[in-house]
């Protein structure tokens, strides 16, 4: 879900900025998290954590990227690798953290915490400013281009989002990128279970043939 709605948080950013957008993601993190604090099921936590959390991370995770594109007119690229590499450490740091807190405070108490951290992202999210400057494109001189530029110009609503489709690089990376997004996750889930597998083996819970299987 974090990226999967991405068009609807594009069509956001376009059609109310990405200040709003960003805010509306934060306040429904907040409304995802709470609630999934007071669950008593895992089936509302799908609706909740799963649905609810991951549709406003989504929309917080795209209008940062697209602001990016505002205020940067120069070095666009250092500026999104910075943010990219903000997602990148807050990751690192995330886990043990968290595990800290579910040590310390249970896992529901943890979502509130974790509720009250997107305040401060709420509150950033107001420094955007809606009037700032977007990058001007350069039209190229030949008569070609300059047609297929007309054309898209008069593409309005759903046909406007559908035309970037017309691009064949466009078309080959999403499409490639779709697929190994498949694989992603497989090591997260295979380490978890070696590691469950591991701490059997050492206190005897789980047979010696497993354990050879699973040896490093």
């Amino acid at each position: 879900m974090v990226w999967f709605a991405s068009p609807v948080a594009g069509y956001l950013c376009d059609r109310f900025g990405c200040r709003v957008t960003c805010f509306l993601g934060g306040t429904l993190c907040i409304a995802g998290l709470v609630s999934s604090s007071f669950v008593q099921s895992l089936t509302m936590m799908y609706v909740t954590y799963s649905a609810l959390y991951g549709l406003g991370t989504c929309f917080i995770y795209n209008p940062c990227f697209l602001v990016t594109a505002k205020y940067f007119t120069e070095k666009l690229s250092v500026a999104t690798g910075v943010v990219s590499l903000g997602a990148s450490v807050g990751i690192l740091y995330t886990g043990p953290l968290l595990q800290v807190f579910l040590d310390s405070f249970e896992w529901r108490n943890t979502f509130r915490i974790m509720a009250a951290t997107y305040v401060l992202v709420c509150t950033l999210s107001l420094s955007f400013n809606p009037n700032v400057e977007e990058i001007t494109t350069v039209r190229n001189s030949s008569t070609g281009k300059n047609n297929k530029e007309e054309v898209r110009d008069d593409k309005t609503g759903i046909s406007l989002y559908c035309s970037v489709w017309s691009f064949p690089a466009y078309t080959v990376i999403v499409t490639s990128l779709t697929f190994a997004s498949f694989g992603m996750y497989i090591p997260y889930i295979n380490l978890v279970c070696k590691f469950q597998i591991t701490c059997q083996c050492k206190v005897g819970r789980v047979d010696s043939n497993t354990c050879s299987l699973n040896a490093p």
